[in-house]
């Protein structure tokens, strides 16, 4: 049986995402889509602008980790927390560099 919050992730992202460039740390960059948001708390702080992205661990070529850099609309974050959930969503929070 498929994972109904699996396939609840892959229509989220088909139908909210828009294109970003992802470049793990040590490895070439690849496109995939993501739901990008700047409305949290961490965005509030003085020290930076912050964002966080939900993507489908499917879509990624190599796992996400702290580090790796992410391009969204021509603006450079840099990734500082991966969150995987049990339905193969990532949410990553993103510092902009």
């Amino acid at each position: 049986m498929t994972d109904p919050f699996g396939a609840l992730n892959a229509c989220c992202v088909a139908a909210l995402g828009q294109p970003v460039s992802y470049s793990p740390a040590g490895s070439d960059a690849f496109s995939l889509l993501g739901i990008f948001e700047k409305s949290t708390d961490e965005e509030r702080h003085s020290d930076g602008v912050y964002a966080r992205l939900f993507v489908n661990l499917a879509d990624c070529v190599v796992q996400p980790n702290q580090g790796d850099d992410v391009t969204v609309n021509g603006v450079a974050f840099k990734v500082f927390e991966v969150l995987i959930d049990t339905s193969g969503g990532v949410r990553l929070a993103l510092r902009a560099e």
